[in-house]
């Protein structure tokens, strides 16, 4: 490689457009170059390709000279001293994202393109390029560009205008307020979106084509940024609403990087305010396959089913499922419909009661197995959904997870003693018993959640004096587990929370107020 880097340092005009392009073939998938750390010959190229690149004359191997510098810029190394201001502003103009004032009608071409492809890897890769950019003009015009979009303009201009927003946003924190609030930014991105949504209604098409997708996905990470730290009391209502239907119809589209588009969708819902999500259970027209009470359902539905796959994944539970799982606790808290639809979908009327809610395949098998998930992260979200889910009713949280899978968010909130509150829901019962729990009601096991086959007594045909006997002898070994630190005895104070106690022996006092009976169980 130092053979030619060396030649197009010192290349005459004709041999440096054919050297330069021999770089790219064979240089082109490279990320690092140790081999231009000698001799300084990273600074001499990367001022060689800046010199042809101010020349005018030059103009046609313009385009050729950003990719190079393109794919150098990959690499780190000596970034933040290699790259000038004056050097930023040339690219910005390269770029037509230097002058707001001039109104002109930009003429999109392969340098234009280039010139944004390589001031994305700056902002990445050089931390005074995110930090001095939102000090010149660069904003300020691309939003400006971006509302002046129509139907003519490139598909990989608006990618690349969306994604140096993304990164300057994601990478300068204080930049994000100043796009949304300052140039109003956020309407642009929303208007882009509604815009891809239109197209796909015209055409009367479902399944959303690559490119397409791929754009609304850059503007759906760039709109999480926007949102992620605002506040929602300042939001305009009619555009959040706005943006949460035109959410609802790119749910319901088809594409080859659905999990991308739905992941994004995801994020962004989180961040919108509450009283928004009306718009995703728009009223049902015509019949409808997942009609309910009147509303469309249809990206409830596809929800799940994204949850459904989320729960799937074998690495990474948390990265994949902490988003979805916040949405519905979410979606479920601010609208009765939805919860009611999802209840019907993951907890339905009980049926199954001869295995442990935790086996299986079914949506509500998957949540429960998190109830005893290590990370208190995920554990703690999915108890608080399916908490919401069973109308904040311990009975019946109970009745459909177990009480062992649910005793530790019981413990959390306060909910093992008898003085449980009860939360507000509407009165309207959702609880259906069907007739294979009635039958075999009494002898589900309220802690495994399951049918268990009576079981002769372990105390049957001892005297009273070895029952006694053994009773000292688990005292005195829960005892030694106790003083050793292994286990620590605890009793249900006044606040419904597990308190410690200094000997076990406490517990007997207590024991009447402790145990968790039956009667609580059955009464819903």
């Amino acid at each position: 490689m130092d053979t030619l880097v060396q030649k197009i340092i010192s290349d005459a005009t004709d041999e440096f457009s054919k050297d330069i392009v021999t770089f790219q073939e064979n240089y082109g998938n490279r990320t690092t170059f140790e081999e231009l750390n000698k001799d300084q010959l990273r600074e001499k190229l990367w001022k060689t390709l800046f010199r042809y690149l101010s020349d005018n004359t030059q103009s046609f191997i313009h385009c050729n000279c950003l990719s190079t510098l393109r794919i150098l810029s990959r690499d780190k190394t000596n970034l933040n001293e290699l790259v000038t201001d004056e050097q930023i502003n040339f690219i910005l103009d390269k770029a037509a994202l230097k002058d707001p004032d001039i109104k002109q009608q930009v003429s999109y071409n392969n340098v234009t393109t280039e010139s944004l492809k390589l001031l994305c890897n700056l902002i990445f890769n050089s931390t005074k390029v995110h930090q001095v950019l939102p000090t010149t003009p660069c904003l300020l015009c691309l939003i400006k560009r971006m509302k002046d979009y129509n139907d003519a303009t490139p598909q990989e201009i608006m990618f690349f205008d969306t994604r140096i927003i993304f990164l300057i946003t994601a990478l300068n924190t204080s930049t994000q307020q100043v796009v949304k609030t300052e140039l109003n930014g956020d309407e642009c991105l929303i208007k882009m979106l509604q815009s891809i949504s239109t197209q796909c209604e015209q055409e009367k098409i479902i399944m959303i084509n690559e490119s397409r997708a791929t754009l609304a996905c850059e503007v759906l990470k760039t709109l999480f940024n926007l949102y992620m730290h605002s506040d929602n009391a300042t939001e305009k209502e009619e555009k959040n609403k706005n943006l949460v239907s035109i959410l609802y119809k790119l749910l319901l589209l088809k594409c080859e990087k659905e999990d991308d588009l739905q992941s994004n969708i995801v994020n962004l819902l989180i961040v919108v305010p509450y009283d928004c999500y009306s718009k995703i259970v728009p009223p049902a027209q015509g019949e409808h396959k997942h009609m309910f009470q009147g509303m469309d359902m249809s990206a409830v539905f596809v929800l799940l089913n994204f949850l459904d796959r989320k729960l799937n994944c074998k690495e990474n539970l948390i990265g994949n499922l902490s988003p979805i799982v916040t949405v519905f606790v979410r979606l479920v808290k601010s609208e009765r419909l939805i919860r009611k639809y999802a209840r019907l979908q993951i907890l339905p009327p009980l049926k199954d009661v001869m295995h442990r809610p935790e086996e299986g395949t079914t949506l509500r098998a998957k949540l429960c197995k998190l109830l005893t998930f290590p990370s208190t992260e995920l554990r703690d979200l999915v108890a608080e959904f399916l908490f919401i889910l069973c109308k904040e009713n311990v009975s019946r949280m109970v009745k459909y997870t177990g009480y062992g899978n649910a005793a530790g968010m019981f413990a959390n909130k306060g909910l093992l003693g008898p003085n449980k509150g009860k939360a507000a829901y509407s009165s309207e019962s959702e609880d259906s018993e069907t007739e294979e729990y009635l039958q075999l009601k009494e002898q589900i096991n309220p802690v495994t959640g399951c049918f268990e086959h009576p079981k002769p007594s372990p105390l049957e045909g001892m005297t009273e004096e070895q029952k006694e006997y053994e009773a000292l002898q688990l005292v005195g070994l829960i005892d030694a587990l106790t003083k050793e630190g292994l286990v620590q005895p605890c009793r249900i104070g006044d606040d419904g929370k597990p308190k410690p106690i200094e000997h076990v022996l406490e517990l007997q006092k207590q024991l009447p107020k402790q145990q968790y009976g039956r009667r609580d169980y059955d009464s819903e």
